[in-house]
């Protein structure tokens, strides 16, 4: 799967259908009846309805919500490896169509690479902004554009503490395919990271990825989509480290009208890493990934 690939699955989603639609999210105020919002609709699916996708839904002007995503990986070239992590996440629609929240997370990564047993603990915050350039009712699509900032402190049994650095850039649109019933995401994202300590190193991470949301019963929704992921030992995209491809499964439910679940599974297919043979890059990316939502909206 190239990035070739999905531009053109990105192009047809395009095609498919003349509505779109706008996600109210496990992590996102849904629309109330006389609410002074110009950026969203009410036909929107929820966010977290697309696994590691994102809508370009926002908060409602004076809505808000937290949330708790829950996330894990496995998988290495060499030995193993197991990661976990934890994020809580406040976001408020503080003006028309501009969406501001902070987070706290930290997580922990235990490996074992050529018999060295390897400990990393690490723990951070961020702020995040979205602005919602296009909504549906007007432009027949839903599009944000979305930044966020964050620093984390790192204790490594191996090389010692250090900081991390990251300012990230996200595109994010959707669209309609059926109303209430199939929707469309695709995501475009960059995040670049100064780490370790003065002269700091310098990384970026880029990705692109398309999703589908099926809403089968009322409330619930299934999904599926396709992520690639390029890294980079440079702020821009030269000095290309690696590339991988991850699809998988996802499935959403509206438990309450407050309350939302969803889970998603990613799972790399394809990738290359640079100097390595081989057709998986398990060095800059894992090869499974899982993901746990957990919303509240007011």
């Amino acid at each position: 799967m190239t990035l070739s690939l999905l531009a053109r699955s990105a192009l047809a989603l395009a095609v498919i259908a003349p509505s779109w639609g706008t996600p109210a999210s496990a992590t996102e105020a849904e629309p109330r009846p006389g609410a002074a919002s110009v950026c969203d609709s009410s036909d929107d699916a929820p966010t977290d309805a697309f696994g590691f996708t994102d809508s370009s839904g926002i908060a409602d002007l004076g809505g808000g919500s937290f949330g708790l995503t829950l996330g894990g990986n496995v998988g290495v070239r060499e030995g193993r490896s197991r990661s976990r992590s934890a994020t809580l996440t406040g976001s408020y629609g503080l003006l028309p169509c501009l969406e501001i929240g902070a987070s706290l997370f930290g997580g922990t990564t235990r490996s074992v690479i050529a018999r060295d047993r390897l400990k990393d603990r690490s723990h951070g915050a961020g702020l995040e902004m979205r602005y919602r350039l296009l909504n549906h009712s007007h432009h027949g699509f839903g599009l944000t554009f979305g930044m966020d900032v964050g620093a984390e402190r790192n204790d490594d049994k191996q090389t010692g503490r250090f900081d991390s650095y990251n300012t990230g850039f996200r595109v994010l649109a959707d669209r309609v395919l059926i109303p209430e019933t199939l929707y469309a995401a695709v995501n475009v994202s960059h995040n670049m990271i100064w780490n370790g300590t003065e002269p700091f190193s310098r990384s970026s991470t880029f990705a692109a990825g398309a999703a589908l949301a099926w809403q089968v019963v009322d409330g619930v929704y299934l999904s599926g989509e396709v992520r690639h992921l390029r890294q980079q030992n440079s702020l821009g995209f030269g000095n290309h480290a690696g590339h991988a491809t991850f699809v998988g499964p996802g499935v959403y439910w509206q438990a309450t009208e407050r309350l939302a679940l969803s889970i998603a599974y990613n799972v790399q297919v394809t990738g290359h890493e640079r100097g390595r043979h081989g057709p998986l890059d398990l060095s800059n990316f894992s090869r499974h990934l899982v993901q746990v939502d957990i919303g509240w909206t007011f």
